[in-house]
């Protein structure tokens, strides 16, 4: 990602700004016409702080009279102005700006100095663009999913048929998307290829951006070379990485596709680990999508990442045939 689409957001975050500045003149105008006192009040308490300067400047010898003075009359006007909000039935704060985003005010970041979340979901939005992935989503969503296409015939030693189950892994994808904000749980699809895990993930992601939910997506691999770029590649890292690398921890919901794909080692499994406990720890969201069966998760990785993701994920099998021919 260069500067220039920073810089584009920060326009538009400006635009934003100006647009509801210039809302709150319009209203401000129509309550004037409405309540023309209201006007001559405002007009009073602006030129107040003007006069009180102007007293303190000219040090007169009634200084403390001429100040509590324009008090009371400060004081006296507000209390004007308060009893015609109040006996007109208008708002206290029907003048404040109304910014989209209460967070920052639109400007991009809040007090702390940090990146808004609404920020995040820019520069996501136009990583998924950039990818492609903004017109995969346009094909693999909820109402796109067909549970026709899988079988109804019972399959080896399991106990539900392919479409029952996946009635069952419908029911839970769409649950953890409406409670997503109030839900503390992660999600593991595991099975063979070709079975609608990656479709099932994009119906996810595409739901929740619809919510101006903050989602990365990644494959295994994408992800552990993000990760290796920052870590090793840090006097030429591309502004792109680096906001990608952040937003593996940042997002509201990060996607690891395809986890085992990924060349294995002690780098590999070290990072992984520390990418699901801070996720964790900061109480954001996980889905992890891979070929592998609970056993080989196991033989695979650390104890401590299966511990991780077997205790605290929803383990949703998928199996059948593979629908890829279909």
């Amino acid at each position: 990602m260069n500067k220039q689409i920073i810089e584009n957001i920060m326009t538009e975050y400006n635009k934003k700004r100006l647009r509801a500045s210039h809302e709150a003149d319009l209203k401000r105008e129509k309550l004037y016409r409405a309540f023309p006192r209201l006007a001559e009040i405002d007009k009073e308490l602006n030129l107040s702080s003007i006069k009180l300067s102007k007293i303190y400047l000219s040090q007169p010898e009634d200084l403390d009279t001429q100040v509590r003075k324009l008090r009371l009359e400060v004081d006296a006007l507000k209390r004007e102005k308060e009893a015609l909000y109040k006996n007109n039935n208008i708002p206290e704060n029907y003048l404040d700006i109304e910014y989209e985003c209460k967070k920052c005010n639109d400007t991009g970041y809040t007090q702390d100095g940090k990146r808004c979340s609404c920020f995040n979901r820019q520069i996501i939005d136009y990583l998924f663009q950039v990818s492609n992935m903004d017109k995969m989503l346009e094909k693999e969503n909820f109402n796109t999913f067909d549970i026709n296409i899988f079988s109804n015939e019972p399959y080896k030693n399991e106990k539900l048929t392919p479409r029952q189950n996946m009635y069952y892994v419908l029911e839970i994808s769409e649950d953890f998307c409406s409670n997503f904000h109030t839900s503390s749980m992660n999600l593991l699809f595991y099975g063979g290829t070709g079975l609608g895990k990656t479709f099932m993930c994009n119906c996810i992601a595409n739901e929740l951006l619809k919510k101006e939910v903050s989602v990365l997506y990644q494959t295994a691999f994408s992800l552990f070379e993000i990760i290796e770029n920052h870590k090793f590649n840090k006097l030429n890292e591309s502004e792109e990485n680096r906001i990608n690398y952040n937003m593996i921890f940042d997002c509201d919901l990060l996607i690891i596709d395809d986890l085992g794909t990924e060349v294995g080692n002690s780098f590999t499994n070290a990072e992984l680990f520390n990418i699901i406990n801070e996720r964790m720890i900061s109480e954001k969201k996980t889905i992890i999508s891979t070929n592998l069966s609970l056993e080989q998760l196991r033989d695979t990785y650390t104890d401590r990442i299966t511990s991780r993701i077997l205790n605290n994920f929803i383990p949703l099998k998928f199996y059948g045939k593979d629908l890829r021919f279909k």
